[in-house]
């Protein structure tokens, strides 16, 4: 078969083992980076696009975000499409995977073993990486584009820089080399180890006298300035659940990564029991991982030698430890102690591993056949052995695409797929997961159990508890839940809204002085929160505390001045503390902007009348009689006004009138009386 019907090949075998993953919903984080982000809703300007919202995991990835942002435009929120764009990605990947193998076992120090076969290699090796259920997160995980354009990238760096050897092209490789490492850089930090792995693999299959040329230089210099870009990214938007200062420390981090690392191996090999999220970072101690640190030791230590010794054979051992140290060193990440697709790009590494070494162990078997008296059999026991390993080949690539349908089966639910986790690798927030996915089938009992033991571990799980108890009018518990859940979890995104239903829930418990704690402490966070302002003042105004009330007001006003809401509860906290003119006066530009406002006009004819002015305070009232004929409160306030109004004529005509004294004596007539 030629390259390109190989290459067609892949693009084929990659649409039928994932052809089932298509219409699987939105998963996990996919939330956050796709449905909940307004950075992607429109292409124009690209400053939009090209900025991912902070603390999502797209944050510091604008090119993933960008491309999000043109499916959205093309789509919508439909997740075909998404899916469509991941699996081509993936395939891509694949194809520059085969590229880069077929062009490494033609270069001089491995032409003389691998060139006979070196497309049947780099073949076989990209499509069992392609259809290994490893790798299948980066496809039905939509939010793991980040990895599989990270991958893309990387790969894409190193074939142009091995296609940079070529000397009549050198120039036109080494742009495209530098430009697909910078671009690799946005899309996500692991990229950060593709320099050093360009210059390793050149110090292993590039003649001396080629790596110390000054061509070669200049492209290693480009490579390492691409650094620069992650710096930037970096700076411009951290990512606070990474890091040193993340709770974690980096002793902790690394003692669990020696347990991650070896189930990453055990899948490769076995690839059963596939799990979403590993959970948490857990305190360990050196005495907890003896058994895989000591396995984890013994190969690095395998690698180092063979690098040391027979370089050709380290390096794809080094490029498995390299491409996970980002994520799987002692750098610490807060959110995940482990995922399936941080070994996306790394088990390739194993792949070839397993290739080559097979074919080797064909070759050996084969050569020790063609000596002696069993050398008449030779074509026969070859051909034999050709279909043998042909064979078995085949069965190992159907029974990955066989494993890798069947977890693209459990993407189809969000039920199903939290359900595996919490089956294969139970903890806290697994069992706060399937909660939720029963809520939303219904299960509610099964959910609020769910999310019970979730909460003993995982205090992220109480906000979920604490809304639930609250819906359920258990309003004292739910309360309990979500104070603990502020105080455990203080910079967690729920805790905003957390707050808020404290708030909420503190006012109907009559609980005004904690409700306001809560609210005061959300505008600590964020001064200008209008609608915590709004409920502030409200709770200042009911408790007669009208100075703090009417400064709350005052902040809503100016940031929505033709909000007629706030200026009618600035205009009457302003008038019960006081200044009844001065919210006469907010009232009556209240009126003008909403001149059918019924709540404006009563609450303004009420501070006209506490001015004084009953006249114009009937006029309010009768307006408001006339918008809505069947106002109770507006009809009695007009009756009040009115007869209020005609009292004061009244006395003031009365007043008008001169009274005099009759005296009294003997000359009064009798019956007479003194005059009021």
């Amino acid at each position: 078969m030629s390259i390109g019907v190989r290459a067609a090949a892949i693009v084929v075998v990659g649409a039928l083992v994932y052809a089932n993953s298509l219409s699987s919903p939105f998963v996990f984080d996919d939330w956050t980076s796709i449905q909940q982000n307004h950075q992607i809703r429109h292409l124009w300007p690209l400053t939009d696009a090209l900025a991912p919202p902070k603390d999502t995991p797209v944050a510091g990835r604008p090119l993933v975000n960008l491309s999000f942002a043109i499916n959205h435009a093309i789509g919508g929120l439909n997740v075909t499409g998404y899916r469509l764009v991941n699996l081509a990605i993936h395939v891509v990947a694949a194809l520059v995977l085969f590229g880069v193998i077929r062009r490494t076992l033609l270069l001089p120090p491995l032409a003389p073993r691998f060139k006979d076969h070196a497309t049947d290699l780099a073949w076989a090796a990209s499509l069992v990486w392609m259809v290994h259920p490893l790798s299948s997160e980066v496809v039905n995980y939509v939010t793991q584009r980040t990895t599989s354009m990270m991958a893309v990238f990387y790969l894409m760096t190193m074939y142009c820089s091995v296609r940079a050897l070529d000397s009549t092209t050198r120039g036109r490789w080494h742009i495209a080399a530098i430009a697909a490492c910078a671009a690799g850089m946005t899309c996500k930090e692991s990229m950060v180890t593709a320099p050093l792995l360009v210059a390793l693999f050149d110090r292993v299959y590039v003649a001396a006298a080629l790596r110390r040329a000054a061509h070669r230089g200049r492209l290693y210099a480009g490579l390492a300035a691409t650094w620069l870009v992650l710096a930037m990214l970096l700076a411009e938007r951290p990512r606070t659940t990474v890091g040193f200062d993340t709770g974690v420390g980096p002793w902790t981090y690394l003692l669990n990564q020696t347990t991650v690392i070896v189930d990453y191996l055990r899948l490769a090999i076995w690839p059963r029991g596939l799990v979403l999220d590993y959970g948490l970072p857990q305190p360990m101690i050196l005495a907890d991982v003896i058994v895989p640190g000591l396995i984890v030791v013994a190969l690095a230590s395998a690698v180092a030698a063979a690098l040391v010794f027979r370089p050709r054979l380290g390096f794809p051992g080094v490029w498995f430890f390299v491409t996970l140290a980002p994520t799987s060193s002692i750098v610490p990440i807060a959110t995940e102690v482990g995922a399936e697709r941080r070994v996306y790009l790394a088990m390739a590494g194993l792949v070839i591993l397993a290739i080559l070494g097979a074919y080797r162990m064909w070759n050996w078997g084969a050569a020790t056949t063609s000596s002696g008296r069993l050398q008449a059999w030779t074509p026969y026991r070859r051909r034999v052995s050709t279909a043998v390993v042909v064979g078995t080949l085949v069965c190992i690539f159907g029974a990955l695409a066989s494993a890798t349908v069947g977890r693209n089966r459990e993407y189809q639910s969000w039920l199903s797929l939290s359900k595996t986790t919490v089956e294969r690798r139970p903890h806290g927030r697994a069992y706060l997961h399937y909660g939720t996915a029963l809520l939303e089938a219904g299960r509610r009992e099964e959910a609020i159990d769910y999310i019970r033991r979730s909460s003993e571990d995982y205090p992220g799980a109480r906000f979920v508890l604490g809304n639930e108890l609250i819906a359920d009018g258990n309003l004292e518990a739910g309360a309990e839940q979500l104070e603990r859940f502020v105080e455990q979890m203080p910079t967690h995104v729920n805790v905003v809204p957390a707050r808020e239903t404290l708030g909420s829930v503190y006012l109907l418990l009559g609980r005004d002085d904690a409700a306001a704690a809560q609210l005061m402490a959300l505008l600590r966070r964020d001064p200008g929160r209008r609608d915590t302002h709004m409920r502030l003042g409200e709770i200042r105004s009911k408790q007669g505390r009208f100075a703090e009330a009417i400064r709350h007001f005052r902040v809503l006003v100016e940031h929505r001045p033709q909000d007629t809401e706030a200026l009618r509860k600035l205009g009457a906290a302003l008038a019960t503390a006081g200044e009844v003119e001065s919210g006469a006066a907010v009232l009556e530009r209240a009126a003008r902007m909403a001149p059918q406002d019924v709540a404006v006009r009563l609450v303004f004819g009420r501070v006209l009348a506490m001015a004084g002015r009953l006249d114009e305070a009937a006029e309010q009232f009768a307006r408001a009689v006339d918008i809505e004929p069947r106002n109770d409160a507006a009809r009695r306030d007009l009756a009040r006004a009115v007869a209020q109004a005609a009292r004061r004529s009244r006395d003031a005509a009365l007043d008008g009138i001169h009274y005099a004294r009759i005296p009294t004596g003997r000359d009064t007539p009798r019956g007479s009386r003194d005059l009021p």
